[in-house]
Parts: structure tokens; C-alpha cells; sequence
């Protein structure tokens, strides 16, 4: 703590407020020994005190008397950097750390931590606290190696110098070193057994790819053969970066020995280099491959117009031999008709130094013409001389096919107001659809302004829409010729018409380039096919409806037939069966059986009467019909009958009435006979629009897409399919049934 005290003293003495609570704290987070300098600075590097290793080692025994300067002490290559940290600490408010050569007789690599000091003066303190890099063995090592080599460790900053002994281990490496390795000094001198890590560790190989080991390597062939060896070697340091370095090594002998006592390694990064080298024979294989496979003209000339490379289909295409044209004028090899042409455009980019395009029409010999995009431009980067790129593009084809078209549109243009009919034309390159009076009169837009493909599909029925758009794509990916298709569109007065559309595609090169088509209006014939439909259903309708109360009237009939005759038959039989006489056992016994199966045959007669006989919903309305049938259904059964009623009856058709009863009925039936249910259900409401009826039970239910539909079903169905109306099941096994049943109110 007397350094410490020692420190404090002296700050308080140039009148810094430093707290003796905050510098205890920083000496104390910093484990302070004999082998660390320590110091305490200003921002300039004026030493304010100093621990005494640091007096005794660097003779600062008159600071007290003189002003002592710490980046005086320090290598003039490392004042920058010591000089960055202390503003660095300063900013951040936290310890920075840097590597620097202290003089002390000779420079040698010290690391320093420095902090910054608590004040409010005018000038700022910072402790720094430093210690040496190399142990004792290699800072005696150190030091003999500087004394005849002081120059090339520390004044080398283009290249990195590395000293090693005769096991290679390391004696003393510059900054440029630690840089080029991607490391600190610090790490770089920790190095040991680097035998052991070279082989089995770190990854180096030569540029053939192949692994070097140590004792391959340049600085130990120098120490063995006792002559200079170089070599390059691809290093993949530890952020998984590659580098490529070229060793220089060159043995170090002490006085008149013959054997050498150390290695010194100049160590120049090739990285760059490579990366160029590689960079250029990269782009010089993309323009070979350029120059063979692109379909159109390209060359590249100097200034005197002479061809240094051409693509394959510049040589075919004027007939060239591609092994003796290099190097003779581009002039001489092709007709006079492209020499004129091309000579001007390369006179005026040479003399600009900026690129020019041009269509340029030429005349063959024979009369032929041809179309080409020319385009010249400077090349940079080849000193020495001026160097011309060129490409052209044949158009020829291009043009001939455009100008077919203009006489195509030009034909179309006068049929078009030549006819009535309202026909279209969609250019699929440029997205501009023309349409000609009468289709504009049809939907009733006239405007100047051309409407594209999106302001049509915009104004097609929602509904329709995408099936369109599909049907249109689908025809063009599929090669077709043409596609047709109906869909309604919203016209200028708000209202949709019914259009069928047809289009016919036009292809070139297999490629969809046009479409042209008709439309006609067919909403008179969707008009009449709805009045179809509807006079259809009315019809059906009107039939299902004679055919129901045809069979309410023949099951009343029946029903009234058991009951009036049959059933006064059986009665009539009872009764003279009952008058009949005897004393023997036996026929008292026939006598018994007899009456016992009139009487049944008696009630299922009435039973089945009466389901057979329709209510009379016009005396009693369906909420107390439904109520009667489910009391009978209760009292034979012995099942839980529930019945919930909302229901204003009287806007009820009397066929809607009868069919809401004959289905309950069903029902009740169904669940009698198959459900094993002790609880119904019944809910029958109505609303400002339609009539629901629910029935519910709790029994063992049934697998509905696996159950055969019956008579039973399908009349249910039927029922409410006639008043438009539906009916849905839910059922699964083991989790009972419920009917729902819905039916317009009016």
C-alpha cells in the first residue's frame, strides 16, 4: 500500500481530486507483484509517479526533480497506439489494454493495462500498469539476439520478422508479425513446443494443398543446410480466415561459429495477391466461357482496331479462322458494308472515352439485309494502350417479324371498324390491349386512355374472376390455341352483363406473344335460361305437391277403410264369439284365445289407422297434434318425452303443417324401433324467416356415412327438399341422434 500512498501523494500534490477509496479500489483489482511497472500518468504522458521496479529498471530515479515523459520510453512505432488506448480508456470509462516496447537499455514487448482515474481537474490521470512478455530464458535470449540485430526487429514495418533458436522455438517477433498471425504479442510469445502444435494442431499446408511439417519447413532447412530457404506456405488462422505467407529464412551464426544459434523469417502476407491472381484468372475463364457460348457478336479490339478476342459466333458468322485472326484488323475480316459501319462508332468512343449503341440497318453483298443493336464500349484496366469492347445483337428476325406484325395490326385495325361484332386484341409483351368500338359501345367506357388486362379482370364478378384469370393462364402454359369462357361483367351503368369470351392465342418461338378474341353479350340467353329453371322447379313443384296430397289421400282412404270395415268386421266377429256356449274346457280355452287375437288385431287396426289418417290441422292446430302424438308415443313406450315449442303456427302453409307432423312422426318411429333411447327431445321455433324443428335423443346412435338411407330417411328428405327446406343428422355410435329440420316460413 505504500505505493499506492505514494501515487496519491503525488496527485494530490498537482492539485487532482482523486479519492483515496477510488484509487485503493483500481490498485486493488489489479494483483500488483515485483515484475509490473506501474505508473501513474497525464493525458500528455507525463509521469506523475512510479511503482520502484519502474524507477530502478528504466533509471526514472530524477521524475521527482524533471519532467519524465512515458511515450519517450516507449518504441516510436507503439506512441500512437499507447496513445489511442488512454483515450479510449477515457471515453469508455473502462480498462484498455495494449502491447508496446518499453526501453530499457534495449526496447522489449511489454502489455499494458490502463485505467482511467476519477477526477475533476483540468488534466486527466490514468494508472497504467505493464509487464514484460518474455520469461527469463527468453528475454536473456532477447537480448544477445538484439544487440546485433536491434534494427531489423523494431524497425521493419512493411514485413513480419520472426526470430526463432535452434528448436524453433520463438525469441522475438515485431508487431507485423502479430498482425499478419491475426494475434496478439502477447499469445505469439506464449508459444511453446511448437513442434507439437505445428504437426498435430494447426492447420498449414503449401499452395499444392499439401500438408507441411515442421521439419519441412523453410527455417528449419536453414538451420540444418546453414543457407538461405524460402518457401509459401497457406496458414488458416483461428477466425478461420486463409492466408497465403512467403517465408524468407536466414541462419544467424555468433562470432566465427559455423553452426547457427537462431533463425530469422521475414514474413510477407501474399494474401492480397493471391486473391488478385485468382480474381484475374477467375474473370479470364468467365470471358473464355463468355466469348464461347454467348449466341451474338462480341470482340474486343485495341486502337488500331486490331481483334485481340472474338466469340465462336463472331468467327462463324463472318467465316473467319479463329486461329489466325488474333491480332489483324477486324477492318480486313468482315464485308466493307460492317468495316464502314463499325469504323466510325470506333473512332468516337476512342476519342470520347464513353460507350455509344446504335440500330444499324446493313447491306449485304447479295442484297440481303441485315439488322444489329450495336454497342461500343471502352475497356479499362490494360495499361499502355486503348482497348474497345463490342457486341452486337442480330435483330434481323426481330424486325421482320415486327414489321409483319404493323401490317397484321394494320389489317385487323380496318376489319375491326369494318364489322359489328366486338373483338379485342391483347399484345402479351407490352400489356396493351386494344378494343375496338363496338366491344367499348358493349360495355359503355369510352375513354382515351388505354385500359390494360388488370382494369378488365377488375371489373368481372368477383365470383368469376379467378376462374378466368386460371383458365387464360392455364391455356398459355398448356400450348393451346385458344380458350373460351363465360363470366359477368360490371359495365359503366353499374350493371353485370353475362359475356362469353372467346381468345385466340398467337405463339412465336413456342413463346405466347398475342391474343385476340370476341366477346357477345349473352345475357338475354342467361335470362331465358333462368326463366327455364324456375318454370322447371314450378312444375316439379306443382307435381311433388299433387303427388303428396294424392297419397295423404289415399292413406286417409285406407285409414278409413281399416277402421270403417275391417274393424267393425273384427268387432262384429268378437261379439259372436263372446255369445258363443260352452261347458267343455278346451273350447273355453279356444274361446279365450280367439277374442284374445280380435282384440289385438282390433288395436293395431286403430293404431294403424290413425297414423294413416291426417290430422285434422285445420280443427286442431300442430302445436296440440304434436302434443297428442307425443303423449300416445309416451304412454307406449315409456320413454322421456321433452317438447319446447316457439312456433307462430298460423303462418303456416297446411302442407307445411302436415309435413312438419309426418316428419316428427318418422322420427318417433325411427327412435322407437332402432335407438333403445330413454329420453327425447322435441324443439319446434320459428323466427321472422324460417321454421326449425329438433328432435333429440340420447340412444346408441349409428354411423351416418355408413348407414343404409331407408324409406324412413329419404321421405324426410324428400318433405323438405319440396318446400326448400333442409334436414341434417348427427349422429355418431354410442352418442344418440339429433334431426334438424328447416323450412321457409312463407
Amino acid at each position: 500500500m505504500r505505493i499506492a500512498g505514494r501515487i496519491l501523494k503525488q496527485a494530490n500534490q498537482i492539485s487532482m481530486r482523486i479519492k483515496w477509496s477510488d484509487l485503493k479500489k483500481v490498485i486493488g483489482e489489479v494483483q500488483l507483484s515485483r515484475d509490473k511497472y506501474i505508473s501513474l500518468i497525464r493525458e500528455d504522458g507525463t509521469i506523475l509517479s512510479a511503482n520502484s521496479r519502474m524507477t530502478r529498471s528504466l533509471h526514472l530515479s530524477s521524475y521527482k526533480e524533471n519532467v519524465l515523459n512515458l511515450f519517450d520510453l516507449l518504441h516510436p512505432v507503439n506512441r500512437k497506439s499507447f496513445a489511442e488506448r488512454l483515450s479510449e480508456s477515457d471515453q469508455k470509462g473502462t480498462v484498455s489494454c495494449v502491447e508496446a516496447y518499453l526501453k530499457n537499455g534495449l526496447y522489449h514487448p511489454m502489455k499494458w493495462h490502463i485505467t482511467p482515474m476519477p477526477a475533476n481537474g483540468e488534466s486527466r490521470a490514468y494508472l497504467c500498469q505493464g509487464y514484460k512478455l518474455l520469461d527469463e530464458d527468453r528475454t536473456r535470449a532477447f537480448y544477445r539476439l538484439g544487440e546485433y540485430n536491434y534494427q531489423l526487429i523494431f524497425d521493419s514495418l512493411d514485413a513480419g520478422i520472426l526470430f526463432q533458436d535452434a528448436r524453433g522455438e520463438i525469441i522475438a517477433a515485431n508487431q507485423k508479425t502479430a498482425e499478419i498471425l491475426n494475434i496478439s504479442l502477447e499469445d505469439l510469445y506464449n508459444l511453446n513446443r511448437i513442434a507439437i502444435q505445428w504437426n498435430k494442431s494447426w492447420d498449414i499446408r503449401n499452395e499444392q494443398d499439401q500438408p507441411v511439417l515442421f521439419a519441412d519447413t523453410s527455417f528449419i532447412r536453414a538451420l540444418e543446410t546453414r543457407k538461405r530457404h524460402a518457401e509459401v506456405l497457406v496458414i488458416r488462422l483461428i477466425n478461420g480466415e486463409q492466408r497465403w505467407l512467403h517465408l524468407s529464412s536466414q541462419p544467424l551464426f555468433r562470432d566465427h561459429s559455423s553452426i547457427p544459434f537462431a533463425v530469422v523469417s521475414s514474413i510477407t502476407d501474399l494474401t492480397l495477391e493471391k486473391k488478385l491472381i485468382r480474381e484475374l484468372k477467375e474473370r479470364k475463364a468467365v470471358l473464355r466461357s463468355f466469348m464461347k457460348q454467348t449466341p451474338n457478336l462480341a470482340w474486343v479490339v485495341d486502337d488500331q482496331s486490331n481483334l485481340l478476342f472474338a466469340s465462336r459466333h463472331f468467327y462463324e458468322f463472318f467465316g473467319i479462322d479463329e486461329m489466325i485472326a488474333p491480332d489483324k484488323s477486324i477492318l480486313s475480316m468482315v464485308p466493307p458494308a460492317v468495316a464502314e459501319a463499325l469504323l466510325g462508332i470506333h473512332l468516337r468512343v476512342l476519342e470520347t472515352g464513353k460507350s455509344e449503341d446504335h440500330i444499324q440497318r446493313i447491306k449485304w453483298a447479295d442484297g440481303s439485309d441485315y439488322v444489329f443493336h450495336i454497342d461500343i464500349f471502352p475497356i479499362e484496366g490494360i495499361s499502355g494502350k486503348k482497348v474497345l469492347g463490342g457486341h452486337a445483337v442480330n435483330l434481323t428476325e426481330k424486325f421482320n417479324a415486327e414489321k409483319r406484325l404493323r401490317e397484321t395490326n394494320d389489317r385487323l385495325l380496318l376489319l375491326s371498324r369494318a364489322t359489328s361484332d366486338a373483338i379485342w386484341e391483347w399484345d402479351m409483351q407490352t400489356g396493351q390491349i386494344f378494343r375496338n368500338d363496338a366491344l367499348m359501345d358493349l360495355i359503355g367506357y369510352h375513354t382515351d386512355i388505354p385500359k390494360g388486362l388488370s382494369w378488365w379482370l377488375r371489373r368481372i364478378h368477383p365470383e368469376d374472376r379467378n376462374r378466368v384469370g386460371d383458365a387464360v393462364k392455364q391455356s398459355t402454359e398448356e400450348g393451346k390455341q385458344s380458350w373460351e369462357g363465360e363470366y359477368r361483367f360490371k359495365c359503366a351503368d353499374g350493371e353485370y352483363k353475362h359475356m362469353r369470351d372467346k381468345g385466340y392465342i398467337v405463339y412465336e418461338n413456342g413463346l405466347p406473344v398475342k391474343m385476340i378474341g370476341s366477346i357477345q353479350d349473352i345475357s338475354n340467353f342467361k335470362e331465358l335460361e333462368k326463366m327455364l329453371i324456375e318454370e322447371r322447379l314450378k312444375r316439379h313443384k306443382d307435381v311433388s305437391e299433387l303427388v303428396i296430397q294424392a297419397q295423404e289421400k289415399e292413406r286417409t282412404q285406407i285409414g278409413h277403410e281399416l277402421h270403417d270395415n275391417v274393424n267393425q268386421i273384427l268387432s262384429s266377429a268378437k261379439l259372436f264369439v263372446e255369445m258363443i256356449q260352452t261347458d267343455a274346457a278346451d273350447q273355453q280355452l279356444y274361446q279365450s284365445k280367439g277374442l284374445d287375437y280380435i282384440s289385438l288385431a282390433i288395436e293395431e287396426i286403430r293404431k294403424l289407422s290413425k297414423e294413416l289418417v291426417a290430422p285434422r290441422l285445420k280443427e286442431n292446430n300442430l302445436i296440440s297434434c304434436i302434443s297428442q302424438l307425443l303423449e300416445d308415443t309416451r304412454m307406449a313406450s315409456k320413454i322421456n318425452i321433452y317438447f319446447i315449442q316457439d312456433l307462430s303456427a298460423d303462418l303456416l302453409s297446411e302442407g307445411k303443417k302436415v309435413t312438419l307432423f309426418r316428419i316428427l312422426q318418422e322420427q318417433l318411429k325411427n327412435i322407437l324401433k332402432h335407438s333403445s333411447a330413454t329420453q327425447v327431445e322435441v324443439l319446434l321455433e320459428s323466427d321472422d324467416q324460417c321454421v326449425r324443428m329438433l328432435v333429440k335423443d340420447n340412444g346408441i346412435g349409428f354411423e351416418a356415412n355408413q348407414t343404409f338411407r331407408g324409406i324412413g330417411l329419404s321421405n324426410i328428405y324428400e318433405r323438405v327438399r319440396f318446400y326448400d327446406g333442409t334436414a341434417d343428422i348427427k349422429t355418431a355410435a354410442g352418442e344418440g341422434c339429433q334431426l334438424i329440420v328447416s323450412m321457409p316460413l312463407l
